[in-house]
């Protein structure tokens, strides 16, 4: 069960799912009975297979239903684009304000995943990059506003597809260069 949710889970499925359904029907709500339906897949395995459900996807699936739902009863796919800027920014700002007010370090979770280098990354470098991911994800929000309102859908599904894919690729790889770069300063100096 355990791979199962592990398969379900990646987010690299969202995104094939997201453009397979748009690229062969082009029809947002079959897109959003999707989505809908394999958000609700990827809870359920979670739940069954650990017990629990992570934060960050049952606060996803908490808007993607109610905003979904909504989207196919009134016709309007706004409501459902609207969902990607609430969830974006709530992120960057759990981000932000954990870190402010000195909550646990959430990037120090993920560094300790990438192997045992990126333990020895020092605590100010760590805060910076923490503001960074926060302020991005706020900004990634915003963007999506104005592709929301001033494109059409399916510029709006390209952003979604494409440009958010690259936007966090940078978005990473410069928050892992940094991080690289400061933890090879601090070896330096050892």
């Amino acid at each position: 069960m355990k791979k199962l949710s592990k398969l379900f889970n990646n987010p690299l499925l969202l995104l094939i799912i997201f453009a397979a359904v748009w690229i062969g029907t082009r029809d947002f709500f079959y897109l959003t009975y999707a989505i809908m339906g394999l958000v609700t897949i990827q809870v359920a395995l979670e739940k069954l297979a650990d017990g629990s459900v992570s934060k960050p996807l049952f606060i996803s699936w908490c808007l993607l239903m109610p905003l979904g739902l909504v989207t196919i009863v009134l016709r309007d796919p706004v409501f459902l684009q609207w969902k990607f800027s609430i969830v974006h920014w709530l992120f960057g700002l759990i981000l932000i304000i954990s870190h402010v007010y000195k909550g646990p370090v959430l990037l120090k979770t993920l560094l300790n995943q990438m192997g045992p280098e990126m333990q020895s990354v020092p605590v100010k470098a760590q805060s910076n990059v923490t503001y960074f991911a926060g302020y991005f994800l706020i900004l990634v929000g915003f963007i999506n506003l104005y592709f929301i309102y001033f494109t059409s859908l399916d510029t709006w599904v390209n952003f979604k597809i494409y440009g958010v894919t690259i936007l966090n690729l940078v978005m990473t790889t410069l928050a892992i260069v940094y991080l690289v770069k400061k933890t090879s300063k601090e070896a330096t100096k050892t």
